[in-house]
């Protein structure tokens, strides 16, 4: 029941997308754990490179031939364009927002599952995600080959395709027959299309075998919290404008257990947040953080924390600001009085961006209206946790972008939440949520500029 109901809510909110950044424990580390296994290694054991050839064929063809049927100018491909891309190099494309930094890496994470779902582990798929996008880009489009668009289909197909390998593993069940069976794998395509056409040609969704003994992590857990965001102009909530947010917060892994033989992204946190009803874009809120690598140890009888290194994707996208990115680095997180009715949970984290971007409030000389970035990120979250009576959590983040396409100069976007959250009965919640965002802008042929706005939710919440 608890693996249907995960199924069911990954087909309703991750169609349009995956998830959350490392705060998740920040929701709750205290729901049932399941049984603890080893780490997964690959689920599809035999290498088959064959069928991966015809995948990286049908995820660039298969992408491509609509838009030319429908006239679209940049799919009139031939000799002469793809020579023309060769001639003239990368460039820094002006696509929208959402596009570049939510399409891209959607494409990035079914190039990375053609080769994770035939056999090849983490490592070994990152490179034919880097392949695909390259020759996507070379010999797909009738325009210039766009650097962002390799770099975020790259970097950010990784984070998009290993949480959907594995969350579509969560939800396959090799011994289900009947309409069990078909909901699982109706479910499981959604989330990862690429694995379930292969499950198709190889017979694997309707044949019956055993579940590998890594199937399951040795914690999941989530929560889904529905409710009216109240967005202000500005500091200004008595002139705000209201929005219905649906979100869904989930947790794979436990970071405080000993694994026997940690992979990448044996523990990993997504969120997503989405709005059904307002003016704002469909999409709010995109973000998570996996663990490359980590190391647990103990302070104390009931204390304890993990050092790792941590790859985060984060997409931000409302109608005042737009921010995100992918980066790399270091952090720790940290788990007190785990036998007490009340834990405490901490963590801080320390990142390179590899791109970012946010918007910056006018069209630059670049075609755009967000800037294109490296730079750095940091982040501290820590929550109070009763078992009884519910959560309450804060979180801070502080971003410090260096244009590389864009208006010269630099920004720093701070990005704070606190959450409330008792609960009212057995798993169900009500909570208050407060949102502060601030940009701080100094670039060199432009006004300095200081843009604040604040947003305040309340919601009906749903732990499982």
């Amino acid at each position: 029941m608890r693996t249907i109901l995960i199924s069911l809510l990954m087909v309703v909110l991750l169609l349009p997308g995956l998830l959350y950044p490392g705060n998740l424990l920040a929701d709750d580390l205290s729901a049932n754990p399941v049984a603890k296994s080893d780490s997964l290694k690959t689920l599809e054991p035999e290498i088959n490179n064959k069928l991966l050839a015809v995948d990286l064929v049908l995820l660039t063809v298969g992408v491509w031939a609509p838009s030319r049927i429908l006239g679209t100018d940049w799919a009139y491909i031939g000799f002469n364009t793809v020579k023309e891309n060769m001639k003239t190099g990368f460039v820094w494309d002006h696509d929208d927002w959402a596009m570049n930094q939510w399409g891209h890496p959607l494409h990035g994470g079914q190039f990375f599952n053609a080769a994770r779902t035939n056999g090849h582990d983490f490592w070994g798929s990152i490179p034919y995600t880097m392949t695909g996008s390259m020759a996507w880009e070379l010999f797909m489009e009738a325009e210039p080959p766009a650097i962002n668009d390799w770099i975020t289909t790259s970097a950010g197909g990784v984070y998009m395709g290993e949480t959907a390998y594995r969350i579509s593993s969560l939800i396959l069940d090799n011994t289900a027959s009947g309409s069990e069976r078909t909901f699982r794998e109706i479910g499981a395509f959604f989330v990862n299309p690429i694995r379930g056409f292969n499950r198709l040609v190889t017979g694997k969704s309707n044949g019956y075998s055993e579940n590998p003994d890594d199937r399951m992590p040795g914690y999941l857990g989530g929560q889904i919290t529905a409710g009216t965001n109240h967005v202000a102009n500005g500091t200004d909530l008595s002139n705000s404008q209201a929005a219905y947010l649906l979100k869904l917060a989930f947790l794979y892994g436990d970071p405080f257990e000993d694994l026997a033989d940690p992979e990448p992204f044996d523990y990993f946190t997504l969120r997503t947040a989405l709005t059904l009803h307002g003016k704002f874009p469909l999409i709010h809120e995109v973000s998570g953080t996996g663990m490359v690598h980590g190391r647990k140890f103990n302070h104390g009888e009931d204390n304890r924390s993990m050092f790792g290194i941590f790859y985060d994707y984060d997409y931000f996208d409302s109608r005042i600001y737009q921010f995100g990115g992918q980066s790399i680095g270091a952090g720790i997180i940290s788990r007190f009085n785990q036998t007490a009715p009340m834990q405490i949970l901490t963590g801080a984290q320390l990142n390179a961006v590899i791109l970012g971007g946010s918007n910056v409030g006018f069209e630059t000389a670049d075609g755009r209206n967000y800037n294109y970035t490296t730079g750095s990120k940091f982040k501290l979250f820590a929550m109070l946790d009763h078992r009884k009576y519910g959560t309450f959590g804060i979180r801070y983040w502080i971003y410090w972008f260096h244009t590389i396409s864009g208006a010269k100069g630099d920004e720093f976007i701070h990005w704070a939440q606190a959450s409330l959250n008792p609960r009212i009965y057995k798993k169900w919640g009500l909570g208050l949520e407060y949102t502060y965002y601030l940009r701080n802008s100094y670039f060199d042929d432009y006004p300095e500029s200081h843009l604040k706005n604040i947003e305040l939710r309340t919601f009906v919440s749903y732990k499982f």
